[in-house]
């Protein structure tokens, strides 16, 4: 991109992607050893639900490595719908406790500075995506269809114009005329109007 995200938003989301890759790794780890210790089905299902998050952030890498839009949206949308399931799940579990044990309260407070710290790293996200956004509208035709390097800037040599035509002057000088009295007239019609 070339615009002012190279010097920090990049790096932050390759960063972001980093950790949450390493949490995803280290989730897949202590999910592979309980299912392999107790067979239970519900350590295969986060297992596969692991593995699946860890193709998503793939995804993530992809898309700010090509600088694909359509990619880093699935990653936002995907990790915005894991977070309103968590935070559903953990409101869940708070509102079943018949008694309030504040021993229970202190380490369930931990999962919700991770949503919040998820939070943020999805804000970084959204504000390369919208950086994104704002540079493929102003993307010039000669660019390229993705970017070989992170992070780098193509310059392209301007082509030479050649010289106009008295024709061409003559004719862009009457047209320019011809604006200029049209817009005359259009102030002189305004101006009447805001006397009335």
């Amino acid at each position: 991109m070339g615009s002012n995200s190279d010097g920090y938003l990049v790096p932050c989301a390759y960063c972001i992607a980093l950790l949450d890759f390493i949490s995803a790794l280290l989730f897949a780890i202590i999910s592979g050893v309980v299912f392999a210790r107790h067979g239970h089905w519900t350590a295969l299902v986060a297992l596969i639900f692991t593995i699946f998050w860890m193709v998503i952030i793939i995804v993530l890498m992809a898309g700010i490595y090509r600088r694909k839009l359509g990619l880093i949206r699935f990653w936002l949308v995907f990790t915005c719908l894991g977070i309103l399931l968590d935070g559903f799940i953990l409101l869940y579990g708070l509102t079943l406790a018949i008694s309030v044990n504040w021993e229970g309260v202190k380490i369930t407070v931990l999962p919700f500075v991770g949503l919040a710290v998820e939070m943020t790293f999805v804000y970084i996200i959204y504000l390369l995506y919208l950086d994104m956004i704002d540079y493929t509208a102003q993307e010039s035709p000669r660019e390229e269809k993705y970017r070989e390097r992170s992070g780098c800037d193509v310059k392209y040599a301007e082509e030479e114009e050649k010289p106009l035509d008295r024709k061409d002057l003559k004719r862009m000088e009457k047209q320019a005329k011809e604006r200029m009295k049209k817009d005359k007239a259009v102030l002189k019609k305004l101006q009447k109007q805001m006397r009335k």
